[in-house]
């Protein structure tokens, strides 16, 4: 078994958003990200890894496809494989923590 207290991996960054791998398994992975207001994630997609976001703290608006949603703490969104995203933040911090399955333990690290 495996554990950790996410609120001990929340830190934040003035210039770029903090991203921490916290699991990282061949059907799975979980990492958490902290921005500031200001920082976003561009809009990406991934190959074959379907994706769910929890939000902890903060408000933002997420991006899927043609779609936009306003989050807050306690919002999940799915993202499904192949579809472009992003998410945005407003004038407060964000936190996110965030699932993808397939994981990628036999693909080349993310680099942190």
């Amino acid at each position: 078994m495996e554990s950790l207290n996410i609120a001990d991996e929340i830190e934040f960054n003035a210039t770029r958003q903090v991203r921490k791998r916290l699991v990282m398994k061949e059907r799975i992975e979980m990492e958490l990200v902290c921005y500031e207001p200001g920082q976003n994630t561009v809009e990406h997609h991934h190959v074959g890894q379907d994706e769910i976001y929890y939000f902890l703290e903060g408000e933002g608006t997420v991006t899927v496809g043609d779609e936009s949603l306003d989050v807050g703490p306690g919002s999940v969104v799915y993202v499904p494989a192949e579809a472009k995203h992003t998410v945005l933040t407003r004038d407060t911090r964000l936190v996110m923590a965030f699932f993808k399955s397939p994981g990628r333990s036999t693909k080349r690290p993310m680099k942190d």
